[in-house]
């Protein structure tokens, strides 16, 4: 019987090393890749979500106080809409009265105030103000970003307000000639006291 076995070295060959490292190069630059596309798919649809809520959120907010104004003004590419005072200061509600001199109903005796839809940069903005809440100054607010341009025209004085609002392009990128074009939403609202249309 043999006391002293003899040892054995197993190992790679120089070519299985070779061959193993490329395979794995190969793996690797393939989950490079994938990974830069998933972050591009990611962009892209992050910036398709923040664009379609900017792009919504002003036509909301004009279609609501087109509704409720008594009328508008457009001046400098700025629509102003005066609005009737349908709230106390504590928030409850006036009571609807109705005004037999001009047969139309009134809140809080007829006070108004006014709301103003203009481009401010690359930001719309929304004024409001004076009113009962804020007596000494209005209070502007940024319902969204990344304008490009706002257009604004009255169909008539007493009835249709119709707004243009151009985005530009939140994602940019273009592999053919030529430039990306910029979104463009467009709203048509009624006023208050539109009459019927037959």
């Amino acid at each position: 019987m043999n006391l002293f076995r003899q040892k054995t070295s197993t190992g790679f060959t120089l070519a299985e090393m070779m061959v193993s490292i490329g395979c794995g190069s190969l793996i690797l630059a393939a989950l490079m890749a994938a990974s830069v596309g998933l972050q591009r798919s990611f962009a892209a649809v992050e910036g398709y979500s923040t664009a379609e809520g900017n792009q919504l959120r002003p036509l909301d907010y004009i279609a609501m106080d087109c509704r409720r104004a008594l009328s508008a003004q457009v001046g400098s590419n700025t629509l102003t809409l005066t609005v009737a005072g349908y709230y106390h200061l504590d928030g409850t509600a006036y009571g609807p009265a109705f005004n037999s001199a001009n047969n139309a109903v009134q809140y809080n005796g007829g006070a108004t105030y006014t709301i103003q839809y203009s481009q401010s940069g690359s930001n719309f903005v929304r004024t409001v103000g004076p009113t009962a809440t804020w007596p000494t100054g209005n209070t502007a607010t940024a319902i969204a970003t990344n304008v490009s341009s706002f257009t604004v025209s009255l169909q008539d004085l007493t009835s249709t307000v119709s707004c243009s609002i151009t985005f530009s392009p939140s994602f940019t990128y273009n592999p053919g000639p030529g430039p990306i074009a910029g979104t463009t939403v467009s709203s048509n609202t009624f006023l208050r006291n539109a009459s019927a249309r037959q």
